[in-house]
Order: structure tokens, then sequence, then C-alpha cells
């Protein structure tokens, strides 16, 4: 079984994340371990809005799959040859927990970054991390400069 972390990075900081990935993953990874949330993290990631999350999971992602279940904001969705995926959400990330092929996590970071280009994934224990959505460098970079430029 694969866990994640997934959070959303704030949209003034995300220009300063990019190339600073590993400092962000080891960030998270410490946010996970924790039962509080870090001040680092409220800082850094935007809380994750409910009506967001459940048009991303069943809009997106639920067509594909037979069987979807909601209760108490926990989601649990199967599908008969992928697997399944159960989900939770807390205020700034969500937990996913993957059990089966690779294919549902791809389902899942197609989903969610067809709703939003600025989440980035944790994987637990296996130093693995990442933008949901490949980031386009030149376009933030140019919004980068015209900030300090003051244009």
């Amino acid at each position: 079984m694969r866990s994640y972390g997934i959070y959303k990075v704030k949209e003034m900081y995300q220009p300063f994340v990019i190339g600073r990935e590993r400092l962000l993953y080891d960030l998270l990874k410490e946010d996970g371990q924790q039962n509080d949330c870090m001040r680092e993290v409220d800082y850094l990631c935007d809380r994750l809005e409910e009506e967001l999350i459940n048009d991303a999971i069943m809009t997106n992602l639920g067509k594909s799959f037979t069987s979807i279940e909601c209760r108490d904001g926990e989601y649990r969705l199967t599908h008969p040859v992928k697997g399944s995926i159960r989900i939770s959400r807390s205020s700034y990330s969500l937990n996913v927990y993957c059990d089966g092929s690779r294919m549902l996590d791809l389902d899942l970071f197609v989903a969610l970054s067809g709703s939003d280009d600025r989440f980035f994934a944790v994987m637990d224990g296996h130093g693995e991390w990442g933008w949901l959505k490949p980031v386009k460098y030149n376009h933030l970079r140019m919004r980068e400069e015209n900030v300090f430029l003051g244009i």
C-alpha cells in the first residue's frame, strides 16, 4: 500500500519553492508525522477547500471507478482491476492510501491537477515527491520578475 500527503502550495510562494522541492519535501514529511499542523505549513500552504476536493474527486475521478463511498469526509473508491483508493482530508493535506496498481495514483493526480496546478505530493517512506502537474517554469519566472520590477 502506498500513502501520500498532498498539499496545495500558496500561489505567492510557488515561484520560491520551484527548485527547492527537496526542502519542501523535508518539511511536509515532518508535518505528516505530527498530529498538529506545523506553522511553516500554515505559512506555505493553502487550506484545502472541501468543495474543490469533493468536485475533483467526485466529478473528475469518480467517473472511472465502479464504487464510490463518502462517509464523514473520507472517500473510498474502488476499481475492479486497478484496486482501491482511500482519501481523508485534514486542514492542509489530503491523506491518500492506494492499494493496487500505480494507475490509481496517476488517476488521482490527474483529477486533482485538473482542478489546480499547485498541488504537491509527498510519498511516505519512499523519498518521492513532486508537483501533480508539471510546473511551467518560464511562466512563473516571468511573473516573479515582474513582481520584483514593480510591473
